[in-house]
């Protein structure tokens, strides 16, 4: 263990235990106070990477349990919380989908219908990411499987490696397949980690197809002005076009849809279409995702193995103990207690919606440079700022929606697990981290932007009053 995670390790054990014993304040108890100290003891530990985010919210439910500061029920609440079940059935349809081919076959018929051009194909790979987008809730996977498309667009193409039009390429794969998850329900676990951390009233207003909705203005502006970023930022020095019929050859090679793939395009069609239909048949959208999973195991589209090997049970565990700390909160008032200590210094910024939704935007973003953990950060603000907008009759899944889409930046290697993950997809050689920052900071414009036009939309909507 290095020093920094050793200073971190004491630093959270004294926190916590600091908080612990601290007199309680008007409105919390005995047991909130050591609720606290073992969140606050948490949050130090993702801060300084002492184990992994999972590792600490699990034993952060665990020590609750323990401690008996809140039933045992209600710390594991998430076995039977709706969310966590449909998160795990859509995983599994996104490993079907994965092991299958069915994605990259996708991709080429994309491919096919745009010109052979930079514009063409980066726009090809962006239309592609936003259509595949709803079909892995996982933004890691779809940047490590899609990355290296953008590495054989490039070589085809005859573009040098770390020159402005490869930067362009990989910019289209990672803005279309990974930066836009927010736009569904159904695009990240992070999505449905974040919808498990809203008040239940609120959980139930966005189904899928609202969700898409609500979203649509700000997922619009991003996909249509980082397309022109990238014309700008990475335009190429000469015109090169792909060989004809590259994408008909890559097609070539997968040979004829396999039984697997046809399955599970009827699976992810149909499950798709009940997801949007939620509010006219009433099966729920968890029901839906366990019956495709289930459907798709027992076709053999992938067996148990797999289901064992591909399924990321660190991720599902993790979000399982974070609806937990959602549950937790309300249950011993904490939520409350937050709101009434946050109003006199955020209450300004939040009762005007234009001054939220950019104050708060750039507050994550700066944030960002030393609160590394992508999903601690969407955790402690958007359970700390949804009393808050409650009071200002903001509705608080546009506060989760802020800290989903302010944590992707990447102005520094760090800051980024998903830009880690889909660069080195590439073996590292088709970039520089250099190269890509301005499309970082093109992305924090645009996406502060996608939210300030999006308030009037809100408003009719009812989303703000």
């Amino acid at each position: 263990m290095s020093k920094l995670k050793i200073f971190g390790f004491l630093f959270g054990i004294v926190a916590a235990f600091a908080i612990a014993w601290m007199e309680p304040p008007a409105g919390l108890t005995v047991p909130a106070m050591w609720t606290l100290g073992i969140f606050v003891g948490g949050v130090i530990f993702m801060i300084f990477d002492v184990m992994p985010d999972y590792l600490v919210t699990l034993g952060m439910c665990t020590l609750w349990a323990l401690f008996r500061t809140v039933p045992f029920d209600k710390a594991f609440s998430f076995f039977s919380n709706a969310n966590w079940w449909l998160m795990v059935g859509a995983l599994g349809m996104g490993v079907a989908a994965q092991q299958c081919g069915l994605l990259r076959r996708i991709s080429f018929l994309i491919m096919k219908l745009f010109p052979a051009t930079f514009r063409g194909q980066t726009a090809a790979l962006m239309g592609a990411g936003f259509v595949i987008g709803p079909l892995i809730p996982s933004s890691t996977a779809k940047g490590s499987i899609f990355a290296p498309l953008s590495v054989g667009v490039n070589d085809a193409m005859g573009y040098p490696r770390k020159s402005k039009a490869s930067g362009g390429l990989f910019g289209a794969v990672w803005m279309g397949f990974v930066c836009i998850f927010p736009a569904y329900l159904s695009g990240s676990f992070l999505c449905y980690m974040m919808k498990s951390l809203l008040p239940k009233d609120v959980q139930a207003q966005f189904d899928w197809i609202t969700w898409f909705l609500m979203a649509l203005p700000w997922t619009i502006i991003v996909l249509v002005l980082s397309y022109l970023a990238i014309q700008y930022l990475y335009k190429p020095e000469k015109t090169d076009t792909l060989p004809k019929g590259y994408a008909a050859e890559q097609l070539a090679k997968m040979g004829p849809m396999s039984r697997a793939e046809k399955i599970t395009l009827v699976v992810l069609i149909v499950a798709l279409l009940l997801w949007m239909t939620e509010k006219v048949h009433g099966i729920s959208a968890a029901i839906v995702a366990l019956i495709a999973m289930i459907i798709l195991l027992y076709a053999k589209v992938f067996d148990r193995a797999e289901f064992r090997a591909k399924m990321p049970w660190d991720v599902i565990i993790f979000v399982g103990t974070i609806i937990g700390i959602a549950a937790v909160f309300p249950f011993l008032k904490i939520d409350k207690w937050m709101g009434t200590v946050l109003a006199p210094y955020v209450g300004p910024l939040v009762s005007n919606p234009y001054a939220f939704v950019a104050g708060f935007t750039v507050f994550i973003y700066i944030l960002r440079f030393f609160f590394i953990s992508q999903t601690g950060t969407i955790v402690i603000f958007t359970v700390m700022f949804t009393p808050l907008a409650v009071q200002a009759g903001i509705n608080p899944w546009i506060a989760g929606m802020i800290t989903l889409t302010a944590i992707m930046t990447w102005n520094t290697f760090y800051q980024n697990a998903n830009y880690i993950i889909t660069y080195s997809a590439t073996g590292g050689e088709l970039v520089e981290t250099k190269q890509m920052v301005k499309l970082s900071v093109a992305f924090m414009l645009i996406n502060l932007l996608g939210f300030v036009i999006s308030v009037p939309y809100w408003q009719m909507a009812g989303l703000i009053k």
